[in-house]
């Protein structure tokens, strides 16, 4: 790390700071007290108390068109981040929004029938003893041939027939 005695001109300590105002005061080398510009612990020192020389138009305009194209480079850089964070919360919503359990497809169950939700606990040999049906005829119903026994989960429907 450079200190103040590597980069200030030959003969110039610095004394202090206003946090006010940011900017920094140095003593040179004829006991004059010099100030920074705003903002800039090392730049160009100007006496305190006399005017600093004003800045032309053509100089504001190349500082106000270096500053333009800085922030142009600098929301380019950050659009690719922006855009990760951006497909992460879509698929953090998508997660959070999915159905709790079962597929979340509609069952369309044939004339005669009616869905029922999966509980904790359910089989289909159960729900098919229920309404006096062996299994194979309960997935015989219209409506139930993607039903898998072995992966029935909670909150799914199954078709069942309409009389017990």
């Amino acid at each position: 790390m450079d200190s103040d005695s590597e980069r200030l001109p030959q003969g110039f300590t610095r004394i202090g700071y206003d946090a006010d105002d940011q900017t920094y005061t140095f003593r040179g080398p004829d006991n004059r007290i010099y100030e920074s510009e705003p903002g800039s612990r090392y730049g160009e020192l100007w006496p305190v108390g006399e005017p600093r020389p004003q800045r032309s138009s053509a100089e504001i305009e190349a500082n106000n068109a270096a500053v333009k194209r800085d922030t142009r480079e600098a929301t380019r850089m950050m659009l690719p981040f922006a855009l990760l964070v951006f497909v992460f919360m879509i698929l953090l919503f998508k997660l959070i929004n999915r159905p709790l359990s079962g597929d979340g497809q509609v069952v369309d169950c044939a004339e005669s029938s009616h869905a029922v939700q999966i509980r904790r606990g359910d089989t289909c040999w159960a729900i098919a003893e229920k309404y006096s049906l062996g299994v194979d005829e309960l997935l015989g119903l219209g409506g139930d041939e993607r039903v898998d026994c072995d992966r029935l989960s909670v909150g799914q429907k199954i078709c069942v027939p309409d009389t017990l």
